[in-house]
């Protein structure tokens, strides 16, 4: 059973390169294809394990090609209730993984962008580590007690995604934070600098948001 499972989504594809490093070094693994996602994998000559759609996007030879490599087709009819992408998690988190990338999920349109980071909250109901992950950040929703490292310089963004996240404490950051409440509406967890490594977010109740950048001021837009 695969440990690490990467969600490719049919959304911006970003950077291959980094795709490649971050993740073909990433063992036990399986590769699972939003729809039209399979085209973009196909011109970089990697091969999912499952696609999942309803491949309205997806070359109806190319669906042949992969059913011979024996890439496990998941079809959905066209009028479904839930994107794809959902789908693909749903798919994900019945094989218990230990951690879920979605790669694809983020730039484009705004409403997919937003469902897709409100996905995760269900990803933090099953307990599943799950991130949304581009070339230059990563989104997920935080554990009680989480550390990141190697990553001084950078900035990360602290948003609420229920009424209010309470008992908010930040070790390592510029600005840091002791048992406060950060609430929903407002914007005063935006745009805080690692400074120390670990940096260290602890909270006590609610669904926090975590935007961690990359790279020191390296963000879409700017070259």
């Amino acid at each position: 059973m695969a440990k690490n499972i990467i969600i490719v989504s049919n959304g911006r594809f970003g950077d291959f390169f980094f795709f490649k490093q971050k993740f073909t070094t990433v063992e036990n693994r399986l590769i699972i294809c939003c729809d039209g996602a399979a085209n973009k994998l196909r011109q970089y000559g990697m091969k999912p394990d499952v696609i999942i759609g309803d491949m309205d996007s997806l070359e109806t030879k190319l669906v042949n090609e992969y059913e011979k490599e024996n890439v496990e087709i998941v079809k959905y009819p066209a009028n479904k209730d839930y994107t794809d992408t959902e789908l693909a998690m749903d798919y994900a988190f019945n094989l218990k993984p230990t951690t879920v990338y979605i790669w694809g999920a983020l730039g484009g349109r705004i409403d997919h962008i937003l469902a897709n980071v409100c996905l995760l909250t269900k990803a933090g109901q099953v307990g599943i580590n799950t991130r949304l992950i581009d070339e230059f950040c990563e989104a997920f929703i935080a554990r009680e007690n989480d550390a990141i490292t190697d990553a001084v310089g950078c900035t990360v963004s602290l948003l609420p995604l229920s009424e209010e996240v309470c008992g908010v404490k930040l070790n390592g950051f510029a600005y840091p934070l002791c048992r406060e409440n950060l609430r929903m509406g407002q914007t005063r967890g935006l745009s805080n600098i690692i400074n120390e490594s670990p940096a260290v977010i602890e909270y006590q109740s609610g669904v926090l948001l975590i935007v961690r950048y990359w790279r020191k001021n390296l963000f879409p837009g700017t070259n």
